[in-house]
């Protein structure tokens, strides 16, 4: 369809118009959706003027953060530890925990950030991940969402603040974004601030669905990624490469991370259920089959899930 434009690459030759309902819910309210056939970044055409409809107080980025067990400082010596060794640091007891415990945080490379780094995580809700991390070791950390009701002070200096990211100053080590990207109206103004916050040897890392996937071509509009309408872009390699490009920042990796999700929640939307209806016509050896085509599909990046590490260019590389 010609004369609808891309608005990441500004393609309108051969775009397709996808009509997508809110399932997540079960509203049923209908948006239409542009399929890019240039970037193949689908983005919503129109964003509705009011979103609180789509964010009601039980959605779950604003529950209270609940942890299954309290922390004490033996378990906390033993956590950190974990990931002290994850981080490729020198740990006799993070290794011999690693033989049991999977990387708590696999989204964190090694030798890239310690326990001391500025850490700001941009859509952090009641910053649940924070927490996590704090319960870890991490001691420098803030927390940025518009949409809490208010600020959050948590013990030892956790800071949960109700504002934009241009709203926020200051430099940082590690900059975060888990699942909140695709839920902003302008993405490219998003890239420039996370430039302007992040520190010249910092990483940023964007973590959000993936268009031009296997999920999306098997089940189309009834795919979770789509998340209509509060998902408004769901990007591919090629769009985000767009993004970045003219900026002083760089994909420096990307790592498909799609699990059985994929498959369980887009297979309760075509069955005409909500994402928090049952799932019990998976039987656990039907989970672990979809984990395994979940695991496939990431080596062949064909996962609808990635995280994409930015960088900053080098002073002398620009």
């Amino acid at each position: 369809m010609n004369g609808i434009k891309c608005k990441i690459c500004s393609n309108e030759s051969g775009n397709e118009i996808i009509i997508a309902e809110e399932r997540l819910f079960g509203l049923g309210d209908k948006f239409e959706y542009i399929l890019c056939s240039n970037c193949k970044c689908i983005q919503i055409r129109d964003i509705p003027a009011d979103m609180n409809r789509y964010y009601p107080q039980d959605y779950y980025a604003f529950e209270e953060p609940r942890f299954p067990s309290k922390l004490n400082r033996f378990n906390f010596c033993l956590k950190r530890s974990l990931i002290n060794h994850y981080m490729g640091n020198p740990d006799i007891t993070g290794f011999l925990l690693s033989f049991i415990y999977p990387h708590p945080f696999p989204w964190i490379r090694k030798r890239e950030i310690g326990f001391d780094s500025r850490i700001l995580d941009i859509g952090t809700g009641t910053g649940r991940k924070l927490l996590s991390l704090q319960r870890s070791g991490f001691r420098d950390l803030t927390g940025i969402d518009p949409y809490i009701t208010e600020d959050r002070i948590y013990k030892n200096g956790l800071r949960v603040l109700k504002k934009e990211i241009s709203e926020t100053d200051g430099k940082y080590d590690f900059i975060t974004m888990h699942h909140s990207f695709e839920h902003m109206p302008d993405p490219a103004n998003v890239i420039n601030h996370l430039s302007r916050l992040l520190h010249q040897e910092g990483v940023a890392v964007i973590r959000i669905p993936v268009a031009d996937c296997f999920a999306w071509h098997k089940y189309r509009e009834f795919w979770v990624g789509l998340d209509a309408p509060r998902h408004f872009f769901l990007h591919t390699p090629k769009s985000m490469e767009i993004l970045v490009k003219g900026t002083d920042l760089f994909i420096d990796e990307i790592v498909f991370d799609s699990g059985a999700h994929q498959f369980i929640m887009s297979d309760k939307y075509t069955r005409g259920l909500t994402l928090f209806a049952p799932d019990d016509f998976f039987s656990k050896k039907d989970i672990r089959k979809l984990e395994k085509e979940a695991k496939i599909l990431n080596m062949k990046k064909q996962g609808d899930t990635a995280c994409f590490y930015l960088k900053k260019i080098k002073e002398q590389n620009k």
